[in-house]
């Protein structure tokens, strides 16, 4: 039933938000530098035939406390590799490129049920997580990361100003014991202003070397809870614990890590996000190199880089290919040329469906008044997907789809420029109606993952003219690219290029289609929006 189903979401959301994407039980994955000769090859020397794939799949429908659009949701959280395809495999969707035709092809996955939570087990598994088993060097280690804190030995959220220490530990082989070492503590993240107190943490990857262990650390972010951007580094010939906090990171999550040398340079490959109460998946700095030789950091993000998405989820290397995987697609980058727009080779997930002609085009979701009728010729884009009314269960939903006619719109809303009391005006915050939208150089765009679902916050949130009340608005657009055609402290005016159509008798289907890189040499609009509000804050 739709009338109760944001409710509970949003209940499931409140009690497991201090563990928002993470496992309790801590295994081994794969990564993209312990495998050695059996990894995928990426180049098109290869000559071992792919096994047929299908080129598309049915969207799956979504479970009964899921959201419409989460049907949407292509993300990669694991890899796998043979020596013939490279997959990216999500909860529903394994999608698998043929390194010798260099083509795709889409499996679905049976999304598995959810699992009613035994809180005493997952309190006692907080305090005590399970050990991950990794090999190196033909030798076992065991690893974990915890949160040492007395509200955990108590069971209470209580934790006053008592000290709370993330410990990293390692069992080294031949041993029982483990030799620990303090990663961060919730006084260093006081001191930092990133947050209150130590978020859960959680390893969310471990990458092999010839040389050494890594770890990327993850954390529990929302009320108050954080942590610090860190990778742990075993080196194995020294016998020592190495710590890497890239400062330019603060207190981003880090979701993948993968590593790459060159001239005896090692550099960290990092996807990254942010989370919060509701919102388990916010964007932050895209993918990041930080070159620990000099202690210095590159990010690479959808406004300065051909990336697909906005939070990499997975990351593989090999040899000079870095495969970056988001919820709105894949990137083959060569990473030596890293700069140049021509390195980055991206594929989209994308849901499509054939749309009867004639078929009725709305210009927001609630809208009553249709303004044209497809042709029905070419298969569309669906951008998103939403309820019309939650509280009626038989009611449609509707598809946002492409719509290259575009419709323009005058919002009563402007652009604003934040300056605290004690802040200086360089140091402010500026924003506008389409914030959350990216500029690459021809239009501003809004990949699927860059959208906050906001679980306990009212839903998503698009354009929309009028005010915004609930789940369900009249949005004009949620993801739809659009320009911007006027922009000044009380009015936006844009013209957006997407559309809404009716859901009765529309059957998606899932495929991987080639990105066209945008130029991102064009000045973003909102500049000099932004250079005169800031050149107001500095009046007297």
């Amino acid at each position: 039933m739709k009338s109760w189903r944001w409710g509970y979401i949003g209940f499931l959301l409140a009690i497991s938000a201090c563990n928002s994407g993470q496992s309790i039980e801590q295994t081994t994955r794969p990564n993209s530098a312990d495998v050695g000769s059996t990894a995928l090859a990426t180049e098109v020397e290869a000559t071992a035939a792919c096994a047929p794939v299908d080129s598309q799949v049915p969207l799956q429908p979504a479970t009964e406390i899921e959201l419409p659009f989460e049907r949407l949701d292509f993300r990669p959280v694991e890899v796998e590799a043979t020596e013939t395809t490279l997959a990216f495999v999500g909860k529903r969707y394994k999608f698998i490129f043929c390194q010798r035709d260099r083509t795709w092809g889409v499996e679905s996955i049976t999304p598995e049920p959810a699992e009613e939570a035994d809180y005493a087990e997952y309190f006692e598994a907080l305090a005590e997580p399970d050990y991950e088993i990794v090999t190196g060097q033909d030798r076992v280690y065991q690893a974990r990361v915890r949160l040492d804190a007395a509200w955990l030995d108590e069971q209470t959220t209580e934790t006053g100003e008592d000290l709370e220490q993330i410990i990293f530990e390692l069992i080294k082989p031949g041993e029982k014991e483990p030799i620990s070492q303090v990663l961060y503590t919730n006084t260093d993240i006081r001191e930092r202003e990133l947050g209150a107190t130590a978020g859960i943490p959680t390893l969310t990857q471990t990458v092999v070397t010839d040389e050494a262990l890594w770890w990327s650390i993850g954390f529990e972010q929302g009320e108050g809870a954080s942590g610090l951007a860190t990778v742990v580094q075993y080196q194995i010939d020294q016998d020592k614990l190495v710590l890497w906090q890239p400062s330019d990171l603060g207190n981003a999550q880090i979701t993948d890590l993968a590593l790459t040398t060159a001239d005896n340079k090692t550099t960290l490959w990092l996807g990254t996000q942010y989370s919060g109460e509701g919102n388990p998946y916010l964007p932050a700095e895209g993918l990041a190199a930080y070159q620990l030789a000099d202690n210095t950091v590159r990010t690479y993000t959808s406004e300065n880089s051909p990336l697909i998405g906005a939070i990499p989820t997975r990351l593989w290397a090999n040899d000079d290919t870095l495969w970056t995987a988001t919820a709105s697609g894949v990137c083959a980058i060569d990473w030596t040329a890293i700069e140049n727009n021509d390195s980055w080779d991206c594929w989209r997930f994308t849901a499509m469906a054939n749309v009867p002609a004639d078929h009725e085009l709305y210009p927001s979701l609630l809208s009553e008044t249709s303004i044209d009728r497809l042709d029905g010729v070419d298969p569309v884009e669906l951008l998103w997907i939403a309820d019309t009314d939650i509280n009626d269960p038989e009611a449609q939903v509707r598809y946002e789809i492409q719509y290259e006619s575009g419709l323009t719109t005058q919002l009563d809303e402007g652009a604003d420029y934040y300056v605290g009391p004690e802040d200086s005006p360089e140091d402010g915050y500026f924003w506008w109606p389409g914030n959350s939208w990216s500029w690459n150089g021809i239009r501003f765009v809004r990949p699927w993952d860059q959208v906050a679902v906001n679980y306990l916050g009212g839903g998503p949130q698009g354009i929309d003219p009028g005010v915004y009340e609930s789940y369900v608005a009249n949005w004009k657009t949620m993801r739809g690219e659009f320009e911007l055609l006027a922009l000044n402290s009380n009015t936006t005016e844009i013209k957006y290029y997407s559309a809404w159509i009716d859901g009765e008798d529309i059957e998606p289907w899932v495929t991987v289609t080639k990105n066209v890189n945008a130029p991102l040499d064009d000045t973003n609009p909102t500049d000099a929006v932004m250079a005169a509000l800031k050149r107001a804050a500095q009046r007297p």
